[in-house]
């Protein structure tokens, strides 16, 4: 999506929380070149590879804690506008291997720090769910469509939607995104995305590997996703209690149709369908909501996303076999270590 870097909104300073990770560091860069005051609130558990310049040259203020340290969410939230919240356990996998951190992270400390907000005068808040939130759902769902829960990650994610919404005040405009499945470069690349999986398994393993072949998943590219929240920053008049789901109606794909087009990429590789019950997800979502209501259009597809990740691999600039491209490997140690 192209941006007039000249338009501002009514916030100048931006809190983000995650602004160091895999959506966050490309968020905060376009905030920065948006002329915005930008604060970034990370735990610092993939590094800051993807921020260092910013820090480097003074464009933005970091903030190396977790999101449970109270003290420091009622610290930096001094002369905050508006706060884009990333911060999270995110997906299924990592918050089944640490439940008790993912509740923490996900749904309490997100409490505390819409409370703190609130308290603390900030106008706009913009919270980074997921459409995994579906779950399990027959046809084309938007954002009526009654949530189905059927993993952790997701629960928290509801849950906390649940406590945004009831948090509404007159001066207080909370928003939330519902991001299709994120694919796409980032400088804190990941690995454990269902498309770069694909692409992953294809190189790796030759042999891409599908459960549930037709179940539906929309997709959007992490520039797409960033660029999401800049526009929730600079829509003028009130958007609270406002859900948009974040994505592109020519981007729901079933997971057979997407190993495919990674497979024409890759003709080396081959597909091996699994009919499994582990995974029972299978959403098609709405995105007319935001393409109406705020304008907001994608710039990139997915044949985009396949052919930049195969362009960084075959330049050896990227190696998708490197552990830290997994949010596992390093996140649980790190989590756990937190005193609580």
């Amino acid at each position: 999506m192209t941006y007039d870097y000249s338009i501002m909104s009514k916030f100048s300073n931006i809190l983000v929380t995650g602004g160091a990770g895999y959506i966050g560091s490309i968020l905060t860069k376009k905030l920065v070149l948006s002329k915005y005051n930008v604060k970034v609130l990370d735990s610092l558990i993939f590094g800051q590879d993807g921020i260092s310049d910013l820090v480097s040259n003074n464009s933005v203020k970091l903030f190396v804690d977790d999101i449970r340290n109270k003290k420091i969410i009622t610290d930096i939230l001094k002369d905050v506008d508006c706060v884009i919240h990333l911060a999270a356990i995110v997906g299924d996998p990592l918050c089944s291997k640490i439940p008790k951190a993912a509740k923490q992270i996900n749904e309490f400390a997100t409490k505390h720090i819409i409370d703190s907000c609130k308290k603390a005068g900030v106008q706009r808040f913009i919270f980074a769910s997921t459409c995994s939130n579906y779950g399990s759902a027959l046809g084309t769902v938007n954002e009526d469509t009654s949530l189905e829960s059927l993993s952790l990650y997701s629960e928290t994610k509801v849950k906390s939607e649940s406590n945004i919404l009831n948090s509404q005040a007159k001066n207080f405009e909370p928003c939330i995104l519902r991001f299709a499945t994120a694919y796409g470069l980032s400088p804190r690349m990941r690995f454990d995305l269902l498309l770069q999986e694909f692409i992953r398994d294809a190189l790796v393993d030759k042999k891409i590997s599908i459960f549930g072949p037709n179940h539906w998943r929309p997709l959007v590219h992490v520039d797409d996703i960033a660029s999401s929240c800049i526009t929730a920053i600079e829509k003028s008049g009130n958007i609270s209690g406002e859900v948009y789901n974040v994505g592109d109606n020519e981007q729901n794909y079933t997971k057979k149709d997407l190993a495919k087009m990674v497979q024409k990429h890759i003709p080396s590789s081959t597909v091996e369908i699994t009919e499994s019950k582990r995974d029972p997800r299978s959403y098609k979502v709405s995105f007319d909501k935001i393409r109406k209501k705020l304008n907001f259009k994608v710039s990139k597809t997915v044949e985009d996303g396949i052919s930049e990740i195969l362009n960084k691999i075959k330049n050896r600039e990227l190696d998708p076999r490197d552990s830290e491209f997994s949010n596992i490997s390093k996140a649980i140690e790190s989590v756990k270590a937190f005193p609580v």
